[in-house]
């Protein structure tokens, strides 16, 4: 029998061969990889699956309180049969899911507090609602609804930070186990190389070799290299769990890139959120700063959205806001910076951009925006114009809170310019 043929044989059958000299190394060898790739690929699942479905749940439940409370707001400007019916279907909508999470069996102790506090929260909220939907609301009980609204999201914010801490635990854990079963397989293996010293040619090549191979995988992961893949050729079981190996690793890196963007982007539009947008505008400040450059801040308000949403309901506005951000995604660079900074308003951050330049790429996206008319599902075909403001760095602002500001003094002198203009600071 030829040696390379060795490498086609069956582990029992290699086992049985070299039983007298190395039966008990690789036994433990066998064992520990299966029992660790096991615990693992349960680890790493549970680290990506529950705080996936947390964060999504709880970005759902900000989103249908935000509704709610935006109904109220709407009805204290003009009380409507339709739009108190409508709160008490989203205010039924929340509690919902405050039961659907609440009653999930991996919730933290201190997740599951802060998730209780915000439900009191809101359902004081609901309390309050009732007085200002059912007569008419003094200016005092507005404003009460408000600092209610904005302790419930920093509750929620509380809870966001929560999760993110119980993931760093997470991982920290797998890492550690990692490192322990990498000292364990090193002891196996040098064990089996001294007593296996007359058969330590071929059990490497035949055993050795492919976990070596994953103590390298090992090592890379941790080190937080998700992309690094096994390469084994064998049709034995080590080429099977190698194959298996890599599949949990694609999967993992998907999931893992799929967490990442669900905790920066919009559920609505798909733009990045306001956090992720202050965090880019802090370091294209500070880039700016070290190569003395200039960039551009673009804040963008859609005309008269209130009266979209009051004629033709939120579904529809909110497919009118997803339109819109898809329009001046496709009329900036990649480089481009596109957020929705709250409620219709949407920001750009311009890199390299000064106010010239990005008065040009403002009218582009003004110009295609008014001249696009939107079809939505229900059939309606509507046509939305924007207002723009822009201010530069370091012009108009030499931090990103002056740009933001003075980009929104723009907005408003457009806005009381007449609409779907462009002003500059």
């Amino acid at each position: 029998m030829k040696f390379f043929s060795f490498k086609n044989l069956s582990l029992r059958t290699r086992f049985l061969v070299a039983m007298g000299v190395v039966f008990i190394p690789l036994v433990a060898v066998g064992l520990g990889s299966a029992v660790f790739l096991q615990h693992t690929a349960n680890a790493l699942n549970q680290v990506v699956e529950q705080p996936v479905y947390k964060l999504q749940t709880t970005s759902r439940l900000q989103n249908q309180i935000r509704k709610a409370f935006a109904l109220v707001k709407d009805f204290a400007g003009a009380p409507s049969y339709a739009i108190r019916s409508q709160f008490e279907s989203d205010a039924k909508a929340v509690e919902e899911i405050f039961v659907e999470i609440l009653a999930k069996p991996f919730l933290a102790p201190q997740e599951y507090a802060l998730l209780n506090q915000a439900r009191r929260e809101w359902q004081d909220s609901v309390a309050l609602t009732k007085l200002i939907l059912t007569s008419a609301a003094p200016k005092t009980a507005l404003y009460q609804l408000d600092q209610r609204a904005n302790q419930i999201m920093f509750t929620l914010d509380q809870i966001y930070a929560a999760y993110y801490r119980e993931i760093g635990a997470q991982r920290a854990l797998n890492n550690e186990a990692q490192n322990r079963f990498l000292m364990i397989l090193a002891a196996a293996i040098g064990f089996g190389l001294f007593s296996a010293l007359i058969g330590a040619v071929w059990l490497a090549r035949s055993v050795l070799v492919p976990l070596h191979e994953f103590e390298k995988g090992m090592t890379h992961f941790a080190n937080d290299n998700l992309s690094y893949r096994l390469v084994l050729n064998n049709q034995d079981e080590l080429g099977q769990l190698a194959r298996e190996f890599n599949a949990m690793a694609e999967r993992l890196m998907s999931n893992q890139h799929k967490l990442e963007e669900l905790s920066v982007r919009d559920g609505l539009t798909g733009l990045y959120n306001r956090r992720e947008f202050e965090k880019r505008l802090n370091e294209e400040v500070h880039r700016a700063r070290r190569y003395d450059a200039a960039f551009t801040v673009l804040m963008l308000d859609i005309d008269h959205f209130k009266d979209v949403n009051d004629r033709y309901g939120h579904q529809t506005g909110d497919e009118a806001l997803v339109t819109v951000a898809d329009l001046i995604r496709l009329n900036v660079r990649p480089v481009d910076v596109t957020c929705r900074y709250g409620g219709e308003e949407l920001a750009v951050i311009l890199p390299e951009t000064d106010a010239n330049g990005a008065r040009i790429v403002a009218e582009r996206i003004r110009g295609n925006i008014a001249d696009s008319l939107i079809t939505t599902l229900q059939g309606y075909t509507i046509h939305v114009t924007v207002s723009i403001g822009l201010a530069t760095f370091p012009r108009d602002g030499d931090s990103g809170t002056g740009l933001v500001s003075a980009a929104d003094q723009a907005l408003y002198a457009a806005k009381q310019d007449g609409r779907n203009l462009v002003r500059s600071y």
